[in-house]
Protein backbone atom coordinates (compact mmCIF):
# COMPACT_ATOMS: atom_id res chain seq x y z
CA UNK A 1 0.00 0.00 0.00
CA UNK A 2 1.24 3.19 -1.08
CA UNK A 3 2.20 5.28 2.13
CA UNK A 4 1.13 8.93 0.69
CA UNK A 5 2.59 11.20 3.28
CA UNK A 6 6.21 9.20 2.43
CA UNK A 7 5.50 9.98 -1.31
CA UNK A 8 4.64 13.68 -0.45
CA UNK A 9 7.80 14.24 1.45
CA UNK A 10 10.05 13.16 -1.31
CA UNK A 11 8.10 15.24 -3.57
CA UNK A 12 8.65 18.15 -1.66
CA UNK A 13 12.43 17.36 -1.52
CA UNK A 14 12.80 17.28 -5.40
CA UNK A 15 10.85 20.67 -5.16
CA UNK A 16 13.16 22.35 -2.89
CA UNK A 17 16.11 20.52 -4.83
CA UNK A 18 15.16 21.81 -7.93
CA UNK A 19 14.02 25.55 -6.65
CA UNK A 20 17.47 25.67 -5.05
CA UNK A 21 19.17 24.91 -8.22
CA UNK A 22 17.53 27.35 -10.10
CA UNK A 23 18.23 29.96 -7.66
CA UNK A 24 20.22 33.37 -9.31
CA UNK A 25 21.59 33.86 -5.50
CA UNK A 26 23.07 30.06 -4.95
CA UNK A 27 26.48 30.54 -4.26
CA UNK A 28 28.63 30.99 -7.58
CA UNK A 29 32.27 29.94 -7.90
CA UNK A 30 34.56 32.41 -6.66
CA UNK A 31 36.46 34.03 -10.18
CA UNK A 32 40.14 33.26 -10.24
CA UNK A 33 42.53 36.16 -9.45
CA UNK A 34 44.87 36.85 -12.32
CA UNK A 35 47.83 39.37 -11.41
CA UNK A 36 49.37 40.80 -15.28
CA UNK A 37 52.20 42.95 -15.26
CA UNK A 38 52.53 45.42 -18.16
CA UNK A 39 55.58 46.41 -20.05
CA UNK A 40 55.44 49.88 -19.34
CA UNK A 41 52.74 52.89 -18.02
CA UNK A 42 49.44 52.55 -18.97
CA UNK A 43 48.75 53.79 -22.72
CA UNK A 44 47.09 52.25 -24.99
CA UNK A 45 49.54 49.99 -26.35
CA UNK A 46 47.78 47.70 -23.87
CA UNK A 47 44.09 48.64 -25.38
CA UNK A 48 43.15 44.46 -25.65
CA UNK A 49 43.77 44.31 -21.81
CA UNK A 50 41.75 47.25 -20.81
CA UNK A 51 38.74 46.28 -23.73
CA UNK A 52 38.95 42.78 -22.12
CA UNK A 53 38.27 44.07 -18.53
CA UNK A 54 35.69 46.67 -19.64
CA UNK A 55 33.69 44.64 -22.05
CA UNK A 56 33.38 42.20 -19.55
CA UNK A 57 35.43 39.38 -21.33
CA UNK A 58 37.77 38.74 -18.09
CA UNK A 59 34.48 38.47 -16.33
CA UNK A 60 32.70 35.78 -18.84
CA UNK A 61 35.73 33.93 -18.47
CA UNK A 62 35.34 34.21 -14.95
CA UNK A 63 38.43 36.11 -14.49
CA UNK A 64 39.59 38.63 -12.15
CA UNK A 65 42.45 40.27 -13.37
CA UNK A 66 44.66 42.93 -12.20
CA UNK A 67 46.96 44.93 -14.49
CA UNK A 68 49.96 46.92 -12.88
CA UNK A 69 51.74 49.05 -14.64
CA UNK A 70 55.18 49.18 -16.05
CA UNK A 71 58.38 51.50 -15.50
CA UNK A 72 62.25 51.47 -16.05
CA UNK A 73 62.85 49.86 -12.81
CA UNK A 74 60.09 47.24 -13.62
CA UNK A 75 61.50 43.77 -15.30
CA UNK A 76 58.00 42.38 -16.21
CA UNK A 77 59.59 38.30 -17.00
CA UNK A 78 61.49 38.94 -14.06
CA UNK A 79 58.58 39.07 -11.54
CA UNK A 80 55.98 36.34 -13.55
CA UNK A 81 59.47 33.94 -13.34
CA UNK A 82 59.60 34.76 -9.45
CA UNK A 83 55.46 34.42 -9.21
CA UNK A 84 55.32 37.82 -8.60
CA UNK A 85 52.70 38.18 -11.52
CA UNK A 86 50.90 35.66 -13.56
CA UNK A 87 51.12 36.84 -16.56
CA UNK A 88 53.88 39.72 -18.37
CA UNK A 89 54.77 41.49 -21.25
CA UNK A 90 57.96 41.29 -22.81
CA UNK A 91 60.06 41.31 -25.48
CA UNK A 92 61.02 37.90 -27.35
CA UNK A 93 64.75 38.33 -26.89
CA UNK A 94 64.45 39.54 -23.40
CA UNK A 95 61.83 35.94 -22.79
CA UNK A 96 64.76 34.00 -24.71
CA UNK A 97 68.25 34.94 -22.66
CA UNK A 98 65.95 34.70 -19.78
CA UNK A 99 64.75 30.92 -20.63
CA UNK A 100 68.60 30.01 -21.60
CA UNK A 101 69.53 30.91 -17.73
CA UNK A 102 66.28 28.62 -16.73
CA UNK A 103 63.93 30.62 -16.15
CA UNK A 104 60.28 29.06 -16.38
CA UNK A 105 58.89 31.23 -18.36
CA UNK A 106 57.04 30.99 -22.17
CA UNK A 107 55.43 33.32 -24.49
CA UNK A 108 51.56 32.06 -25.10
CA UNK A 109 50.68 35.16 -27.57
CA UNK A 110 51.79 38.20 -28.95
CA UNK A 111 50.67 41.33 -29.22
CA UNK A 112 52.13 43.17 -32.20
CA UNK A 113 52.66 40.67 -34.92
CA UNK A 114 54.88 42.94 -36.65
CA UNK A 115 57.80 44.89 -34.70
CA UNK A 116 57.45 48.83 -33.55
CA UNK A 117 60.95 49.70 -33.32
CA UNK A 118 61.90 52.07 -35.91
CA UNK A 119 65.02 53.91 -36.87
CA UNK A 120 64.15 57.33 -37.54
CA UNK A 121 66.03 60.36 -38.96
CA UNK A 122 64.92 64.19 -39.82
CA UNK A 123 63.81 64.20 -43.83
CA UNK A 124 66.13 66.79 -44.30
CA UNK A 125 69.10 65.12 -43.50
CA UNK A 126 68.43 62.53 -46.57
CA UNK A 127 68.91 59.65 -44.41
CA UNK A 128 66.73 57.12 -45.94
CA UNK A 129 68.51 53.79 -45.89
CA UNK A 130 70.51 51.62 -43.74
CA UNK A 131 73.48 52.09 -45.85
CA UNK A 132 73.31 56.26 -45.46
CA UNK A 133 73.82 55.46 -41.67
CA UNK A 134 77.92 55.66 -42.22
CA UNK A 135 79.73 58.21 -40.67
CA UNK A 136 76.77 59.61 -39.47
CA UNK A 137 75.18 60.12 -35.29
CA UNK A 138 73.88 56.83 -35.24
CA UNK A 139 71.83 56.68 -31.28
CA UNK A 140 72.19 53.93 -29.22
CA UNK A 141 70.39 53.30 -26.01
CA UNK A 142 73.37 51.24 -24.09
CA UNK A 143 77.19 51.02 -24.42
CA UNK A 144 76.47 47.31 -24.27
CA UNK A 145 73.68 46.91 -26.63
CA UNK A 146 71.56 45.00 -24.00
CA UNK A 147 68.36 45.83 -24.97
CA UNK A 148 65.96 45.08 -28.18
CA UNK A 149 66.78 48.78 -30.00
CA UNK A 150 70.23 48.29 -29.88
CA UNK A 151 70.35 44.42 -31.05
CA UNK A 152 68.38 44.85 -33.41
CA UNK A 153 70.21 47.70 -35.07
CA UNK A 154 73.06 45.71 -34.69
CA UNK A 155 71.13 43.01 -36.52
CA UNK A 156 70.40 45.32 -39.21
CA UNK A 157 73.72 46.51 -39.86
CA UNK A 158 75.88 42.97 -40.05
CA UNK A 159 72.87 41.66 -42.03
CA UNK A 160 74.24 44.51 -44.69
CA UNK A 161 77.61 44.03 -44.51
CA UNK A 162 78.36 47.28 -42.75
CA UNK A 163 80.39 47.80 -39.86
CA UNK A 164 79.42 49.39 -36.91
CA UNK A 165 82.88 51.24 -36.31
CA UNK A 166 82.22 53.58 -39.81
CA UNK A 167 79.27 55.29 -37.93
CA UNK A 168 79.33 57.10 -35.10
CA UNK A 169 77.36 55.23 -32.18
CA UNK A 170 75.82 58.28 -29.41
CA UNK A 171 74.18 57.65 -26.01
CA UNK A 172 70.82 58.80 -26.26
CA UNK A 173 69.84 61.40 -22.96
CA UNK A 174 66.84 62.57 -24.65
CA UNK A 175 64.39 59.93 -25.60
CA UNK A 176 62.37 62.14 -27.96
CA UNK A 177 62.15 63.28 -30.75
CA UNK A 178 64.25 66.50 -29.59
CA UNK A 179 67.04 63.93 -29.98
CA UNK A 180 67.18 64.85 -33.84
CA UNK A 181 65.90 68.34 -33.71
CA UNK A 182 68.45 69.28 -31.48
CA UNK A 183 71.34 68.00 -33.40
CA UNK A 184 72.77 65.80 -31.22
CA UNK A 185 72.03 62.86 -33.42
CA UNK A 186 71.45 62.18 -37.31
CA UNK A 187 69.25 58.83 -36.43
CA UNK A 188 67.24 57.92 -33.47
CA UNK A 189 65.85 54.68 -32.42
CA UNK A 190 62.45 54.56 -31.02
CA UNK A 191 59.19 52.79 -31.55
CA UNK A 192 56.65 53.29 -34.13
CA UNK A 193 53.56 53.88 -31.74
CA UNK A 194 56.08 56.46 -29.54
CA UNK A 195 57.34 59.22 -31.70
CA UNK A 196 56.29 59.08 -35.07
CA UNK A 197 52.98 58.72 -33.95
CA UNK A 198 54.29 62.25 -32.62
CA UNK A 199 55.56 64.23 -35.66
CA UNK A 200 54.05 64.68 -38.89
CA UNK A 201 54.96 61.54 -41.05
CA UNK A 202 56.57 63.43 -43.94
CA UNK A 203 58.78 65.07 -41.31
CA UNK A 204 60.61 62.17 -40.57
CA UNK A 205 62.06 58.89 -42.83
CA UNK A 206 61.39 55.64 -41.11
CA UNK A 207 63.75 52.87 -41.25
CA UNK A 208 62.69 49.56 -39.98
CA UNK A 209 65.08 46.58 -39.12
CA UNK A 210 62.19 44.05 -40.27
CA UNK A 211 62.26 44.99 -43.59
CA UNK A 212 66.26 44.05 -43.46
CA UNK A 213 65.21 40.65 -42.19
CA UNK A 214 65.73 41.24 -39.21
CA UNK A 215 62.74 39.74 -37.43
CA UNK A 216 61.30 39.98 -33.71
CA UNK A 217 58.23 40.32 -31.20
CA UNK A 218 58.50 43.41 -29.13
CA UNK A 219 55.52 42.24 -26.76
CA UNK A 220 54.57 39.06 -26.24
CA UNK A 221 52.17 37.70 -23.47
CA UNK A 222 54.42 35.26 -21.23
CA UNK A 223 53.18 32.97 -18.25
CA UNK A 224 55.64 30.23 -16.13
CA UNK A 225 55.42 27.14 -17.93
CA UNK A 226 54.66 25.55 -14.63
CA UNK A 227 51.08 27.86 -14.83
CA UNK A 228 50.77 26.23 -18.14
CA UNK A 229 51.28 22.51 -17.06
CA UNK A 230 48.93 23.31 -13.16
CA UNK A 231 46.50 25.19 -14.90
CA UNK A 232 45.84 25.07 -18.46
CA UNK A 233 42.00 26.35 -18.57
CA UNK A 234 43.11 29.46 -16.59
CA UNK A 235 46.22 30.12 -19.40
CA UNK A 236 43.22 29.26 -22.39
CA UNK A 237 40.50 31.62 -20.41
CA UNK A 238 43.13 34.45 -20.00
CA UNK A 239 44.08 34.01 -23.40
CA UNK A 240 40.79 33.70 -25.18
CA UNK A 241 39.88 36.75 -22.94
CA UNK A 242 43.02 39.40 -23.59
CA UNK A 243 42.67 38.43 -27.85
CA UNK A 244 39.14 39.15 -27.89
CA UNK A 245 40.12 42.58 -26.35
CA UNK A 246 42.37 43.18 -28.88
CA UNK A 247 40.02 42.13 -31.59
CA UNK A 248 37.34 44.69 -29.80
CA UNK A 249 40.06 47.10 -29.83
CA UNK A 250 41.08 47.21 -33.09
CA UNK A 251 37.49 47.17 -34.53
CA UNK A 252 37.10 50.12 -32.23
CA UNK A 253 40.23 52.97 -32.68
CA UNK A 254 38.22 56.05 -31.79
CA UNK A 255 36.60 54.54 -28.00
CA UNK A 256 40.85 52.74 -26.97
CA UNK A 257 42.03 56.62 -25.86
CA UNK A 258 38.93 57.56 -23.39
CA UNK A 259 39.27 53.70 -22.16
CA UNK A 260 43.07 53.74 -21.34
CA UNK A 261 42.74 57.20 -19.59
CA UNK A 262 40.20 55.23 -17.29
CA UNK A 263 44.00 53.74 -15.85
CA UNK A 264 45.92 57.05 -16.12
CA UNK A 265 44.16 60.29 -16.30
CA UNK A 266 46.85 61.98 -17.78
CA UNK A 267 47.11 60.38 -20.73
CA UNK A 268 46.90 62.63 -23.83
CA UNK A 269 43.63 61.67 -25.76
CA UNK A 270 44.89 62.75 -28.76
CA UNK A 271 48.84 60.87 -29.18
CA UNK A 272 46.65 58.13 -27.59
CA UNK A 273 44.56 58.04 -30.80
CA UNK A 274 47.18 58.87 -33.28
CA UNK A 275 49.26 55.66 -31.44
CA UNK A 276 46.05 53.46 -31.69
CA UNK A 277 45.65 53.76 -35.23
CA UNK A 278 49.50 52.94 -35.65
CA UNK A 279 49.04 49.91 -34.05
CA UNK A 280 46.31 48.30 -35.85
CA UNK A 281 48.18 46.88 -38.90
CA UNK A 282 50.93 45.77 -36.62
CA UNK A 283 48.33 43.91 -34.03
CA UNK A 284 46.01 42.36 -37.03
CA UNK A 285 48.41 41.56 -40.16
CA UNK A 286 45.69 40.00 -42.16
CA UNK A 287 47.37 36.54 -43.00
CA UNK A 288 46.55 35.06 -39.57
CA UNK A 289 44.63 34.93 -36.27
CA UNK A 290 45.75 37.86 -33.67
CA UNK A 291 48.17 36.77 -31.57
CA UNK A 292 49.84 34.12 -33.37
CA UNK A 293 53.23 33.54 -33.62
CA UNK A 294 56.04 32.03 -36.29
CA UNK A 295 58.54 29.95 -35.82
CA UNK A 296 60.51 31.79 -38.58
CA UNK A 297 60.68 34.89 -36.11
CA UNK A 298 61.61 33.03 -33.07
CA UNK A 299 64.64 31.36 -35.31
CA UNK A 300 65.31 34.76 -36.37
CA UNK A 301 65.44 35.86 -32.96
CA UNK A 302 67.54 32.79 -31.59
CA UNK A 303 70.04 33.61 -34.41
CA UNK A 304 70.56 37.15 -33.75
CA UNK A 305 70.83 36.39 -29.89
CA UNK A 306 73.72 33.73 -30.64
CA UNK A 307 75.71 36.26 -32.99
CA UNK A 308 75.67 38.80 -30.70
CA UNK A 309 76.33 36.13 -27.83
CA UNK A 310 73.38 37.09 -25.72
CA UNK A 311 72.90 33.52 -25.47
CA UNK A 312 75.62 30.78 -25.49
CA UNK A 313 73.71 27.93 -27.51
CA UNK A 314 70.57 27.08 -29.53
CA UNK A 315 67.55 26.48 -27.27
CA UNK A 316 64.73 23.96 -28.23
CA UNK A 317 62.37 26.87 -28.93
CA UNK A 318 58.96 24.46 -28.23
CA UNK A 319 60.25 25.69 -24.55
CA UNK A 320 59.75 29.09 -25.85
CA UNK A 321 56.49 29.55 -27.03
CA UNK A 322 53.16 27.87 -28.02
CA UNK A 323 50.42 28.92 -30.17
CA UNK A 324 48.06 26.15 -28.66
CA UNK A 325 46.14 28.90 -26.21
CA UNK A 326 46.27 31.00 -29.33
CA UNK A 327 44.46 28.43 -31.43
CA UNK A 328 42.36 27.36 -28.92
CA UNK A 329 40.93 30.55 -28.69
CA UNK A 330 39.78 30.83 -32.03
Amino acid sequence: MLNLSKFAGIILLLIIGLIAGCNPFAAAKEPDKVTVQLSWFHSVEFAGFYAAEQQKYYADENLAVTLLPGSAEIVSWQDVAEGKADFGITGGDALMIARSKGLDIKAVATIFRQSPIVMMALAESGIKTPQDFVGKRVGIFSETFDNANDIQLLAMLRKLGIDESELEMVLIEDYSLGSLTSGAMDVYSGFLTEEPARAEADDLNLIFPQDYGVLMYANVIATRQQLIDENPDLVERFVRATLKGYQYAIEHVDEMPKLASKYDNNLNLEFQLASMQTEVAMIDTGDTPIGMMDEEVWQSTQDILLEQKFISAPIDLKTVYTNEFVEKAQ
